[in-house]
C-alpha cells in the first residue's frame, strides 16, 4: 500500500488512524525493562553456547582413544543439543511477541470497525 492510499484510507476511517497511532506506540522501546529483547538475546546466546559445546564434544569424541571418553563426549553433546533447542525456542518465542501483538491490535480495531458498521446498518433499517 502506498503512502497516498494510506493517507486517503486514514482520512476515511477514524478507527484506522487510531490503529496506526496504537501501532506507533507499540514501537516505543521499553528501555532496560524490555523482556522480549532480553529474552531474544538470551536465546541467541544459548544457541551459540550450545553449538560451541557440540563442536567441542565432537572434537573430543573424535580424538578419544578410550570408550569412556567417547561416552562422556556423547553426554556433553546431548547437553549441548538441549541448550541449542532451548535457545532456539526462547528466541522464536520472544521474536514472535511483537509480531503477534501487532496482529491482535489490528484484529481488535477491525472488529470494532465491523461492529460499528453493523450497528449503523441495523439503525438505518
Amino acid at each position: 500500500m502506498t503512502d497516498m492510499q494510506t493517507q486517503s484510507t486514514a482520512a476515511e476511517s477514524p478507527r484506522l488512524s487510531e490503529f496506526q497511532e496504537e501501532v506507533g506506540r507499540l514501537k516505543v522501546t521499553g528501555g532496560n525493562a524490555n523482556p522480549e529483547r532480553i529474552g531474544t538475546l538470551w536465546g541467541i546466546a544459548l544457541t551459540i553456547i550450545g553449538f560451541i559445546v557440540l563442536v567441542i564434544s565432537y572434537i573430543t569424541a573424535r580424538e578419544a582413544t578410550r570408550i569412556e571418553n567417547v561416552h562422556r563426549a556423547g553426554i556433553a553433546a546431548l547437553i549441548g543439543f538441549a541448550i541449542v533447542v532451548t535457545g532456539v525456542v526462547l528466541w522464536i518465542r520472544n521474536s514472535m511477541t511483537r509480531y503477534l501483538r501487532y496482529w491482535i491490535v489490528r484484529l481488535i480495531y477491525e472488529q470494532r470497525e465491523q461492529t460499528d458498521a453493523l450497528i449503523k446498518a441495523l439503525r438505518d433499517k
